[in-house]
């Protein structure tokens, strides 16, 4: 099945039962959905459409984290894990999430790392462009059409043979130019809020520079391509590492609620960067 999936898309990582942590997502991410709008249903009170409509919400977030933390650290599955462990909580406590946003932070990323081995297809860009859009237009991240343009930028950068793709990047930056465009040229407003809590905003950058640090110290990637096989390449993780960062800083830009909701992003980066300090025997034998 995965081959015929890798002939469309080369973002796109399905799910194969026959690798153990592949099972174990897939039996868990229903039993969190049924946990989370069980949980929904007794204590919110908000009926059975919204029981369902939190547990099937639980089971994308821990699923998309779990994917983000696979791109970040590709050799050790405890990152993955363990970032998707975290939030469970935040999940519990109803904490709001930029679903859009972290979708387009996986496949921004997948585009960057080339995870399956193989140049982002047509398809793919637009796929790309269509989560940067939602989230640029629909959960007003201004900038974060900035970010798909760096990213496939970063892509460029690696494979010259791939300039062409340079044409989604100028569309992804459109995105943003309008929001400059609709705020009237006001710099101030698209770079820093006036709600903008100072102790938040701490938080948040100590998470980027994490981020950019575990960037700064990635091995060399034991991990091969899922299409061809072939090593994965450290600048590409890397640069995947550096999208996840980006990412999150670009948050900051909309203020408190906005920024708060990208913290499943901080909490991969947080996970990514001390797993990384581990031995790799001593992280691959809790995976």
């Amino acid at each position: 099945m995965s081959k015929s999936v890798y002939r469309l898309s080369s973002i796109a990582r399905p799910l194969e039962a026959k690798y153990p942590t592949n099972r174990a997502v897939l039996i868990a991410l229903p039993i969190i959905g049924l946990a989370l709008g069980a949980y929904a249903y007794v204590s919110a009170g908000g009926g059975a459409v919204n029981a369902v409509i939190t547990g099937l919400e639980g089971m994308l977030v821990s699923f998309l984290v779990w994917a983000l933390g696979r791109e970040a650290d590709p050799d050790r599955n405890l990152t993955a894990f363990a970032s998707a462990g975290l939030i469970l909580y935040a999940l519990v406590m109803g904490l709001p999430v930029a679903v859009w946003t972290l979708a387009f932070a996986l496949m921004a990323t997948r585009t960057v790392n080339r995870t399956v081995g193989q140049p982002a297809k047509p398809g793919d860009l637009v796929m790309v462009l269509i989560l940067a859009g939602f989230s640029v237009f629909a959960e007003g991240y201004a900038l974060m059409g900035l970010v798909a343009a760096i990213a496939i930028a970063i892509d460029v950068q690696l494979d010259r043979s791939r300039t062409l793709a340079l044409i989604a990047a100028l569309i992804a930056l459109s995105f943003t130019v309008w929001q400059l465009i609709t705020l009237e040229g006001d710099f101030a407003a698209l770079l820093w809020p006036e709600t903008a809590s100072p102790t938040l905003m701490a938080i948040i950058g100590s998470l980027v520079v994490i981020g950019l640090a575990s960037a700064l110290l990635c091995p060399k990637p034991d991990s091969v391509c899922d299409a061809r096989g072939e090593p994965l390449s450290r600048a590409r993780v890397r640069g995947g590492r550096v999208i996840l960062a980006l990412t999150l800083l670009v948050g900051m830009a909309e203020g408190n609620a906005p920024a708060h909701d990208l913290y499943p992003i901080g909490c991969v980066l947080l996970v990514t960067f001390i797993v990384g300090l581990l031995p790799r025997r001593a992280a691959r034998a809790a995976d």
